[in-house]
């Protein structure tokens, strides 16, 4: 896992921006490049991200405990159920898009704006614990 920690945190941080850039600026270029396009090649990206961000925040989870200091308690807690609350969310929503081909555009919004904010936090801390090894 050691050696994959950078890789990884790259992977995740370009994922996260690629959604950030295509969510924030896709209204300018919606007439040259359909959207739905470029966010059925994301969603891809997107669940991978997803999995690795609840793996990993479960993970920190399970090894802190209550000894370790209320603010990392509610740090990694809060970490952890976001991005359950993400998977959730991002799975239902594009599992029904796939299969009625009507997703929610209000919950895209809560997704993408969320798995930006998670998936680059866990992404810079993976970067730093693999700076730190």
């Amino acid at each position: 896992m050691e050696t994959l920690r950078k890789p990884l945190a790259v992977i995740l941080g370009l994922t996260a921006l690629a959604v950030l850039l295509h969510f924030v600026l896709s209204p300018f270029y919606d007439d040259v490049v359909e959207s739905g396009d470029v966010w059925n090649v994301l969603n891809w990206f997107m669940a991978f991200g997803v999995i690795v961000a609840l793996a990993l925040t479960y993970l920190s989870k399970r090894d802190v405990g209550r000894e370790d200091g209320t603010n990392t308690y509610i740090r990694v807690n809060v970490g952890f159920y976001a991005a359950a609350a993400l998977a959730i969310l991002y799975f239902w929503n594009w599992f029904n898009e796939l299969v009625t081909d009507d997703g929610s555009g209000t919950y895209w919004v809560l997704i993408d704006t969320i798995y930006v904010i998670l998936v680059t936090r866990v992404s810079i801390h993976l970067w730093r614990d693999s700076s730190s090894d």
